[in-house]
């Protein structure tokens, strides 16, 4: 969980503060909220409002809203926003990973969206504590998901000593021990 939580900071102040900054200066872009107060949030809700402005206003106007006005209901629309994200975001790490392995769409459609339900309307220091500990431990278990597929793909041969495919998950296979110990 410790590499986790410091990826998800390093990423946020490199990408979200840093990066986007650097980029508002020379366009002298004027509006520069890429982010609000995102760490005193006491749902996944406001969380995911705030964490990256940026994004969560393009995910509103074009799936939210159009998905709304296809007379989706607002649970139906949330879904699908989610789904948007999940895919560009599984998108992007498959391409600078090399391998197609879904654990943040999993994680997004299922304990993203059902956390979303439960904290809901939720306020206090208990839910921020919740949230912090949700974030770290869901950080921390994909960032192990993805290094164990690594090393598999890494250490494991696949059938008949072939490179594993794009979209075969290596780390499942039983005969991948990605620890191996010498023996001498």
């Amino acid at each position: 969980m410790v590499v986790g939580s410091h990826m998800m900071f390093l990423m946020f102040y490199g990408i979200l503060h840093s990066w986007l900054n650097v980029f508002a200066e020379m366009l002298q872009f004027g509006d520069r909220e890429f982010y609000q107060d995102w760490w005193n949030s006491t749902s996944f809700s406001q969380y995911y409002r705030k964490w990256n402005t940026v994004v969560h206003d393009w995910l509103y106007t074009y799936v939210y809203m159009e998905a709304h006005k296809l007379k989706c209901g607002r649970s139906t629309s949330l879904v699908l926003v989610f789904a948007a994200s999940a895919a560009v975001h599984e998108y992007i790490i498959a391409l600078s990973m090399g391998f197609f392995y879904p654990v943040l769409m999993t994680t997004y459609l299922s304990i993203g969206v059902v956390v979303i339900f439960i904290t809901r309307k939720k306020t206090g220091q208990f839910w921020n504590t919740f949230m912090w500990s949700m974030l770290f431990s869901g950080w921390g278990t994909t960032v192990c998901l993805y290094a164990i597929e690594w090393y598999a793909r890494t250490n494991c041969p696949g059938a008949n000593n072939t490179e594993p495919g794009f979209f075969e998950a290596r780390s499942w296979d039983r005969t991948c021990h990605i620890i191996q110990y010498s023996e001498e």
